[in-house]
């Protein structure tokens, strides 16, 4: 158990190191939702100011290592970013 903990923690912190990146530089917000029962959701959305603009990244996935995973590489592959 501990090393999927390990593993879960060094996932998310790869997934930050990012967004937080992204984020200075293209006003990112984020919203995530995790629950027991499969419902877990990580949106990024871009902000003009106090104004929403588009979604940047949205994922929907059973488990909250594979949201934060795809998300991950979401955001790596930077295509919505320009």
């Amino acid at each position: 158990m501990e090393e999927n903990d390990e593993q879960r923690r060094a996932l998310i912190h790869e997934y930050y190191q990012i967004y937080r990146a992204l984020q200075k530089r293209h006003s990112l917000r984020e919203h995530s939702h995790f629950d027991i029962y499969g419902n877990n959701l990580i949106e990024i959305w871009e902000y003009k100011g106090e104004r929403k603009g588009r979604c940047i990244c949205k994922v929907k996935e059973d488990t909250e290592i594979a949201c934060y995973q795809r998300a991950k590489g979401s955001l790596q592959g930077g295509r919505t970013l320009v």
